[in-house]
């Protein structure tokens, strides 16, 4: 390098610093004015200064973006709300096109644009309304559902945090009772059942029952009791006879404990009077085989069909074999067949039966059944299921005896031996034959029905409480019919009887019903699709009996789920919507009948079924009447504008009195209470006929406010049951109690409404103080059948065989008891232990005496 040479750095530090410096714009030379004409490398110059400034002007200035060619990636400068997803996923720029962006639509691919923040909120919002309705729902459903106190939490809670807003859960359009429903219809009805007029005072007792013999006779008598309803009639009566509007306030009740208008007085049943056999009875004796013939088939055909406590077909052999052969079966089953005989001599003095005996007969019978299975020694053992039985019948009898209050005490101690023996449960035994099992589930029912009977005519709680029976509904044939084909193959296989029967009966929507079940008033009834099978087949008492319980199970939801002591803390739209539903239960039962069985329609049968079309006519109204019973009251009894829709009160209150009578309309205008004995159910038909004689001399007493164009016709039917009643007199003294009820209530009525009851029967008013203390129930009839052998008296040795006496064998052992037992089976002189369902004996006791065993099978 030579001097001249400028120092300078390595070319790497050369040519960083030439890209950090900016290259100078060339020098500018300025042109002198009024010279001469610049030469060439001057103009050269010029130009080339003025070519750099225009070139940097050029980049500061915008310029038109050329179009895109097909097959080029797009560039967009501008700013979209939001990419699509497959645009997220590819990472590319969204053109932000709806509802398909431009990139998805070249790529042929799916565009979904997520949701903005406001539109996720709006959906969280909904879907959190949608939850808290559900859970509402829900705790509306078990407010319907558990205890008082639970329930009244539930509904503060629901109220507390209601706002009027819409309600985006679709299960909640299911309920036709909201909160904002509840509160309107709490506004307009009462709060309790009490305003209404007819479950006031239902949680309490208004007089002391202990005060005396007959108060403790009568007993406790609820709300839903016709001797209840009576004592009311009686009440407004006398308001009405003193020129007093009605509706006395109930707590006047009981100003006047020792008045005329307490339970007892009112009570027309028999429980004050003496049920012992006026004389020593002969534990042994049995009537002649003709009086016995007419007794015990009398009972099979009116009373077993709707009581088959026994085991017809293996009874009857039974029967026969023991009039017919010197054998001796044991005291229980003797016991049972007293009984049959004292509940037949009791029907046959009813209906002036030219065979019937003496007139305390039925006693005579009664006191044998109790000295041989009632005793002290059997009361304090094990129940075995002629125990079951043979209460149960000592029950049904006084029942039919109108001792009301023993039967309900008697009825207790049968379903407690019951349930013990586990005959409430369905049977899964496999050593138990199918047809002991059918004959198992009768003696059940027999007692639900029965219990439930008693449950209406007292105003009690029955001792059957809910859960406790699983036992499935009877089979629709006849006993003697189980060996059938039809018969068997329900019998033999569990899933087609629930398929069948127990799914497709009206009970079955029953069992599991809420408290307060939603659309209650506006409730419809659901045919099930396997009920053609049940109405198809041919007619029967089993078939009858089947639906005969079937109802009994929806009449004793009524008492439960209205008329219990629980509904005085229910509010009473809740106890609206119940009703509601058991009425539609109750037309689904009707609704399931066969057209054969249809008691709506008049046409020519015989004996047999008009007496099962009766007994389910008269069933179906008094359930009805029991349901409709609390909203028959003044309040609300009517709308004001002919085009306003009644209320659900005046509904039911109308469905009520039309039941009452209807129920009138089913015997003849002119009393003959010898034909109605002997074609009705007669150990009940009193109860019917004062069911529907209170509510119509109630709707009377009220001045007919809720139908009064029919006023004339209910005056017309008021009559005919109290004729009715006036020609049972002379029979039954429980019926002369009634009527003189019921007579004086209309006279009373007819003194404060200007009636004419001058064709009413005119008869002798017997105070009670006219029949001794320790009268029988016989001794008060005046007029006294035919005499006939005397049931007490001495009898032929070949007529009475003694029981065998086991105190004989003091010092024999059990091997040496047996040995001899069999000895004396096989001479012809034994005892037989049995069962008298299945028909099975104690076959260590007959070994080797096969031929008197198969005799009794």
């Amino acid at each position: 390098m030579t001097r001249e040479d400028p120092p300078h750095d390595s070319p790497g530090e050369d040519m960083a610093s030439q890209r950090e410096q900016p290259p100078a714009p060339p020098e500018r030379e300025t042109i002198p004015t009024n010279s001469e004409p610049p030469s060439i490398a001057s103009s050269q110059t010029t130009r080339t200064a003025n070519d750099y400034t225009r070139s940097q002007a050029a980049l500061h200035a915008k310029v038109a973006i050329p179009r895109q060619r097909s097959g080029v990636a797009p560039r967009f400068n501008r700013r979209v709300p939001r990419a699509c997803e497959s645009c997220r996923q590819r990472k590319t720029k969204c053109s932000g096109d709806t509802p398909v962006c431009r990139q998805c639509r070249e790529l042929r691919v799916t565009c979904q644009y997520p949701a903005g923040w406001k539109e996720r909120t709006k959906k969280q919002v909904e879907k959190l309304s949608e939850k808290a309705a559900d859970y509402e729902n829900l705790l509306r459903d078990l407010g319907s559902t558990v205890e008082t106190k639970a329930a009244d939490r539930i509904r503060n809670l629901l109220d507390k945090h209601h706002v009027l807003e819409p309600d985006y859960s679709s299960n909640s359009q299911s309920h036709s009772v909201t909160p904002k429903d509840d509160l309107e219809a709490a506004a307009e009805e009462p709060s309790s059942p009490s305003s209404i007029g007819s479950l006031e005072a239902i949680d309490r007792v208004d007089e002391d029952l202990n005060r005396d013999e007959r108060t403790r006779a009568t007993g406790y008598l609820g709300k839903n009791s016709e001797i209840t309803w009576m004592q009311r009639v009686q009440q407004e009566a006398e308001q009405r006879a003193q020129g007093k509007p009605g509706r006395i306030s109930p707590a006047k009740t009981d100003q006047n404990p020792d008045g005329e208008f307490t339970l007892h007085t009112v009570n027309y049943h028999l429980d004050d009077m003496d049920i012992s056999a006026p004389g020593p009875v002969q534990t042994y004796y049995m009537p002649p085989r003709e009086l016995a013939d007419h007794l015990f088939e009398d009972y099979l055909t009116t009373v077993h069909p709707f009581f088959p406590i026994i085991n017809r077909p293996l009874f009857r052999a039974q029967y026969q074999t023991f009039y017919d052969s010197a054998a001796r079966p044991g005291d229980k089953w003797l016991a049972i067949l007293n009984m049959i005989f004292a509940i037949s001599a009791k029907h046959a003095h009813l209906m002036d039966a030219p065979w019937r005996g003496d007139s305390q007969d039925h006693l005579v019978y009664l006191t044998r059944a109790r000295i041989l299975s009632m005793n002290g020694d059997v009361l304090f053992s094990h129940p075995d299921l002629q125990q079951v039985q043979v209460e149960g019948l000592i029950a049904f009898y006084l029942l039919s005896s109108d001792q009301i209050n023993r039967a309900w005490r008697i009825s207790a101690l049968a379903v407690r031996s019951a349930i013990t023996l586990g005959i409430n449960m369905k049977n899964s035994s496999t050593s138990t034959p199918n047809v002991s099992k059918e004959a198992r589930y009768r003696v059940w029912w027999c007692l639900y029905t029965f219990e439930h009977m008693l449950g209406i005519m007292t105003g009690r709680a029955t001792c059957i409480l809910d859960g406790v029976c699983t036992s499935p509904l009877p089979i629709p044939f006849d006993e003697d019919q189980l060996e059938e084909p039809a018969a068997a193959e329900v019998l033999n296989d569990a899933s087609l009887r629930d398929n069948r029967i127990n799914s497709v009966m009206a009970s079955s929507w029953v069992r599991h019903m809420p408290l307060n079940p939603a659309n209650g008033k506006e409730a419809t009834k659901e045919r099930s699709p396997n009920s053609e099978w049940l109405t198809s087949l041919p007619l029967s008492f089993g078939l009858i009996y089947s639906y005969y319980c079937d109802l009994a199970v929806v009449a004793q939801e009524i008492v439960k789920k209205v008329y219990s002591v629980d509904c005085v803390m229910v509010p009473w739209p809740h106890i609206e919507n119940r009703i509601g539903e058991l009425k539609a239960r109750i037309d689904l039962w009707y609704s399931l009948l066969p057209p054969a069985l249809d008691f709506s329609r008049k046409e020519e049968e015989s004996a047999d079924l008009l007496r099962g079309k009766l007994s389910l006519a008269l069933h179906y109204y008094s359930a009805r009447i029991t349901l409709g019973r609390p909203c028959l009251c003044q309040r609300d009894a009517r709308p004001r504008n002919p085009s306003q829709k009644p209320s659900f009160n005046h509904e039911m209150a109308v469905i009520s009195l039309e039941s009452a009578t209807r129920m009138l309309d089913l015997i003849p205008d002119e009393p003959n209470a010898v034909q109605l004995y002997q074609i009705c159910p007669w150990w009940c038909i009193l109860h019917y006929l004062m069911q529907a004689a209170t509510v119509l001399l109630l709707e009377l007493s009220f001045g007919s406010v809720h139908v009064p164009d029919e006023e004339p016709r209910f005056i017309q039917l008021t009559k005919k049951s109290i004729r009715w009643l006036y020609d049972m007199s002379q029979h039954s003294i429980a019926s002369r109690r009634a009527w003189q009820l019921c007579d004086v209530s209309l006279r009373r009525l007819a003194v404060g409404m200007k009636l004419d009851v001058s064709d009413m029967p005119v008869g002798k008013y017997h105070s009670e103080p006219e029949i001794p203390q320790n009268a029988t129930q016989s001794e008060d009839i005046s007029r006294q059948p035919p005499q006939s052998d005397n049931l007490w008296g001495p009898q032929a040795p070949s007529q009475m065989p003694l029981q065998q006496d086991f105190s004989a064998y003091p010092s024999m052992s059990t091997s040496e008891l047996l040995s001899s037992l069999t000895a004396e089976a096989q001479s012809g002189d034994s005892y037989f232990p049995y069962d008298p369902i299945g028909g099975e004996f104690i076959r260590s006791f007959f070994p080797d005496n096969a031929e008197d065993e198969q005799n009794w099978q």
